[in-house]
């Protein structure tokens, strides 16, 4: 948190440090307050030297190192501090070390620090909100409730309170408590960290465009806010504007090295898009942040697969007709009895996900097309359109130039549909759905998705079209079952 980041570190003053004479301690203090860090830090060097038991040259030594940005030094000077302080210096120093592991990024070893802390000193505001924010950062959100609870009715109006708290609820799924937070922020006023706030919930509710709004907002306010620019990656991954969200989890990354979600998400794209290399060590960066999360595991052992429909709960919100189902007539179309395999694509030409997959989708359909059947199913537009879902354009849209209004006739809708299979030169059949989106709803298919039904006319395989979504040998791997190819 800005809030913990700015508490100073003590300068511990101690009898001993006056009747050392090898060195002018006075002296490289003046230099450390007037803001002179290399000549402080000689000094604190040069009474170490003549005494290594000086605690309170090191410790001021491990804050000038802090503020010059060399972690690594600051924390072995902490810790050798710790090591022969008084016990009544030592909470002082264990602050500061927790707080050299928190900028340097090393958020286990802070919350570790922190957590004994807290235990010592339950009243302190400032070491419990580091302690949230810290479990925040490592996805460990009851416990970041359970460091910020016990202070919020004496704090109800801290923002940075209601802040940590209200992030750590909605991330487990406990939106309407969290709101109750949001509400406190927003009474005062328009912030970024209100902003964040709102989008958070609507990112776990699944509306993405919803988000990426609130996040877009917050950013303008304050881009700084921890996590903010990951979540606009997510979000903006989640609606189908992957270069969009590689920026973003690039300047998220830039912020702060050991953020999760940029990691594991960018490493997903570059796999997609063939950066093998970078990817891997995205993802081994990742498993050293967490070690214990099954996605990266999973990834290291080659399947990145993930569901971004999923909500806050980990179930599927739209599962869409379910595999060994019967696939319901798309007006003339019975698949009860065909005599070859049916892919089904369901999309709009202002839906960037399915733009993102149809090169896949052309290379495959050119691979089996004497054998299956392919055909686009033209929905209602994903952006830019008069339904209440698509009122919001996509940013990726929005660069590109791509703005189709929804249709207002049959035949609108069927010019937008041969437009689509010309600028993705899409080698496929067309059936375009009706103005009452009857097909859309029957297959739960806005914005895009995918179905593959056998010629039993019951669905074998079904996806989400997008950058991370849709897996090409998955489908090839269905298609070959539907055909009996092994």
């Amino acid at each position: 948190m800005r809030r913990g980041c700015l508490i100073l570190a003590g300068i511990a003053l101690s009898a001993w440090a006056q009747s050392a004479a090898r060195c002018d301690f006075a002296a490289a203090l003046q230099h450390h307050q007037q803001g002179d860090l290399a000549e402080a830090a000689a000094g604190y060097e040069t009474c170490i030297a003549g005494d290594p038991t000086r605690v309170d040259a090191r410790s001021n030594l491990g804050a000038v190192l802090v503020r010059m940005g060399r972690y690594e030094e600051a924390i072995g000077q902490y810790r050798e501090a710790l090591r022969i302080a008084p016990p009544e210096v030592s909470p002082n120093l264990r602050l500061n070390l927790a707080l050299a592991y928190y900028k340097s990024f090393q958020i286990p070893a802070a919350a570790a620090e922190l957590e004994d802390l807290n235990t010592s000193q339950p009243l302190n505001l400032n070491i419990a909100l580091l302690l949230a924010d810290c479990r925040l950062r490592l996805g460990e959100f009851q416990k970041a409730v359970d460091a910020i609870t016990p202070l919020e009715a004496a704090h109800r109006e801290d923002p940075a309170v209601n802040y940590v708290l209200g992030m750590a609820l909605i991330r487990l799924g406990r939106t309407a408590e969290g709101q109750v937070l949001v509400d406190r922020i927003l009474s005062r006023g328009e912030s970024a960290e209100g902003h964040f706030l709102v989008a958070s919930a609507a990112f776990s509710a699944g509306d993405y465009p919803a988000a990426v709004k609130e996040l877009t907002r917050a950013a303008a306010l304050n881009p700084d806010v921890p996590s903010l620019q990951s979540y606009l990656g997510k979000a903006l991954l989640f609606t189908g504007d992957a270069d969009g969200a590689v920026e973003a989890f690039h300047k998220a990354l830039a912020a702060d090295p050991n953020d999760f979600d940029a990691d594991y998400y960018l490493a997903s794209i570059l796999a997609r898009r063939g950066q093998k290399q970078e990817s891997h060590a995205l993802l081994e960066h990742a498993a050293q942040i967490r070690p214990g999360s099954p996605e990266v595991q999973a990834a290291l052992a080659g399947d990145f697969h993930f569901d971004g429909a999923r909500g806050s709960g980990g179930a599927r919100s739209d599962p869409g007709i379910a595999v060994g189902a019967a696939a319901p007539a798309i007006g003339t179309l019975d698949f009860s009895a065909m005599d070859r395999p049916t892919v089904l694509v369901f999309g709009s030409y202002t839906c960037p996900k399915l733009r993102s997959s149809a090169a896949d989708l052309k290379r495959i359909a050119l691979q089996y097309h004497d054998r299956v059947v392919f055909r686009l199913v033209y929905i209602n537009e994903a952006h830019g359109g008069n339904a209440p879902e698509s009122e919001w354009q996509s940013t990726i849209n929005e660069r590109e130039g791509i703005d189709l209004p929804a249709a207002r006739t049959l035949v609108e809708k069927q010019e937008h549909a041969a437009l689509c299979l010309r600028k993705l030169e899409l080698p496929f059949a067309l059936a375009v759905d009706g103005l009452d989106r009857g097909a859309e709803h029957a297959y739960q298919a806005w914005p895009s998705r995918l179905y593959l039904v056998g010629r039993d006319g019951k669905v074998a395989y079904e996806t989400r079209l997008g950058e991370l979504d849709f897996h090409a040998d998955e489908l090839e791997r269905a298609i070959r079952g539907s055909l009996g190819i092994r």
